[in-house]
């Protein structure tokens, strides 16, 4: 059995949607996605289920739920853990990502592959809506607040070649100067469009990344996929990955030697509908940390549990 380090974070300020925050606790309580990960050869070992404090204005608040989170991510990596972080908006990558390099040799270098529907390429002087969590890959990169260019380590930033933005659909031109500017790759969804494409287009990316990397990490954003196979996120745009194709890409990249960790954000359980959102988190996990190879249409028969497990769950949280 192997055991992932895992760490929920509840966050909910940085987005338009702040039911996101209950994300990591439907997660963290399903006995189907136990059971299923259980099957895959994989033991989810929970370290913290994350909180944002309730009395600090919205900023301060992400940005001290980001430094918990970089804590976590930067032991994990110093002491050689794989990682799994659970979401939450997806703000809270800047602290998953500014940990993993804080814990880097002075030298090291991070490749990110980062799966979404959106650039996430934002600084307050440009959003139109004022939310963080269009923003954390500028962050990343070291561009805009310092309160989130600055969540650990304090100069560490993510060098922009060794970025690659996949599944991008919906962005404002401000982000797309920006990115454009720094030399940041995007890989459009229009791109994505054959069979195969995505699956090739992460077995591409791995191998660059390991020639200028010294370790891998994956950011996914659930809205990169498509309404239909994940209904649960804060920001659903249409005409995005199929959940089977994703599932596939992870599968084919699985094992990479370099890889620290993933993390999948904005898993929002208000707008699940028949636990497809769930059921896909949890083949994504097992794609690319199981011992087994797995389909995405395995995963009802192998964790029948899951539907009904989160459903009474659901039921009785709300009660």
């Amino acid at each position: 059995m192997r055991s992932i380090a895992t760490v929920g974070v509840a966050s909910g300020q940085a987005g338009q949607h702040a039911g996101c925050w209950r994300g990591p606790m439907v997660l963290r309580n399903s006995l189907g996605l136990k059971r299923y990960c259980n099957t895959q050869g994989l033991q989810l070992v929970w370290h913290a289920l994350l909180e944002a404090h309730e009395r600090a204005g919205k900023l301060d608040a992400v940005a001290a739920l980001c430094r918990q989170t970089a804590r976590f991510a930067s032991a994990f990596v110093r002491q050689g853990q794989p990682f799994l972080f659970l979401g939450g908006d997806h703000a809270t990558a800047m602290g998953v990502w500014q940990g993993t390099m804080g814990a880097l040799p002075e030298e090291g270098r991070l490749g990110l592959i980062w799966i979404d529907a959106h650039m996430d390429a934002h600084t307050f002087l440009t959003t139109p809506s004022g939310n963080v969590h269009g923003m954390p890959v500028a962050g990343l990169l070291g561009q805009g607040d310092r309160l989130l260019t600055r969540i650990y380590g304090g100069t560490r930033h993510l060098a922009p070649e060794n970025l690659l933005l996949v599944g991008v659909r919906s962005f404002e031109p401000a982000e797309q100067r920006l990115l454009g500017r720094l030399g940041v790759r995007v890989i459009p969804m229009a791109e994505l469009q054959e069979p195969g494409a995505l699956r090739l287009c992460l077995i591409e990316a791995v191998a660059q990344l390991s020639r200028q990397s010294d370790v891998l990490g994956i950011s996914i954003d659930l809205d990169a996929v498509d309404p239909r196979d994940a209904p649960a996120v804060g920001v659903p745009e249409p005409g995005g990955i199929a959940g089977a194709e994703l599932v596939e890409a992870l599968t084919a990249i699985a094992g990479i030697p370099r890889l620290v960790g993933m993390e999948i954000a904005e898993f929002c359980p208000r707008h699940e509908r028949e636990e497809k959102t769930v059921q896909l988190i949890g083949t994504l996990i097992a794609a690319l940390y199981g011992e087994s190879r797995v389909l995405y249409r395995s995963f009802g028969s192998a964790g029948e549990g899951v539907s009904s497990t989160s459903s009474q769950m659901s039921r009785s949280q709300a009660s």
